[in-house]
């Protein structure tokens, strides 16, 4: 049977001022990884972009080659986003407010099978 784990990220509720940035911590990913999926719900008038890193040794975390962000401009609402980018051992959710002028607010969850 496959086990579906959901992870609160950012500590819940998260507020980023104008252009700033926060990343997660380190999120392992036990044994073989299926689907992922992150879903956003974001409050406010400014646009947040989320994107993955992975690392294998848990020192360098980096978008590996052929990765693209899970998501570049989401405004005011909920989705979820697949992210399925290959085998890795850790993995870290980094959250931009990319507008440059509103703040967010946000709650972001993900799913690994």
């Amino acid at each position: 049977m496959d086990v579906l784990t959901t992870i609160q990220l950012f500590g819940g509720s998260k507020t980023l001022a104008k252009s700033a940035t926060d990343t997660t911590g380190r999120i392992t990913l036990n044994g073989p990884v299926g689907y992922t999926s992150l879903q956003v719900t974001l409050t406010g008038t400014g646009t947040g972009k989320f994107e993955v890193l992975y690392s294998n040794d848990d020192v360098t975390y980096v978008t590996p080659t052929g990765v693209v962000d899970i998501v570049t401009a989401h405004t005011v609402g909920t989705d979820i986003y697949k992210i399925n980018d290959g085998i890795f051992r850790y993995m870290k959710i980094k959250a931009t407010e990319t507008g440059g002028v509103n703040p967010i607010t946000f709650t972001a969850t993900l799913a690994v099978q």
